[in-house]
């Protein structure tokens, strides 16, 4: 598992432990889920959250050395951040 999926599925993880330990059960990457866009969420709660929709969340980790961010990392402290997001 290469630095950055290692770091994704460990992100994932504490998102997941941290709505078990609030008592809400949830799964991760859920098959079928798609968003408008065609991305898939990481995980989605099994309940409703709020107003009977349930919570979804989508982790993403940067690595601002990436040749895709190298130069604009170094113009502007973010840059990766705003190109991922």
């Amino acid at each position: 598992m290469s630095g950055i999926t290692a770091r994704h599925a460990l992100l994932n993880n504490i998102i997941w432990r941290g709505l078990a330990k609030a008592g809400f059960s949830a799964t991760k990457e859920p098959a079928g889920l798609a968003r408008s866009d065609g991305k898939c969420p990481d995980g989605v709660t099994l309940i409703p959250w709020e107003g009977g929709k349930c919570f979804a969340w989508d982790a993403t980790v940067i690595d601002t050395l990436a040749e895709s961010y190298r130069t604009r990392s170094a113009e502007a402290a973010s840059a990766a951040a705003e190109i991922a997001g």
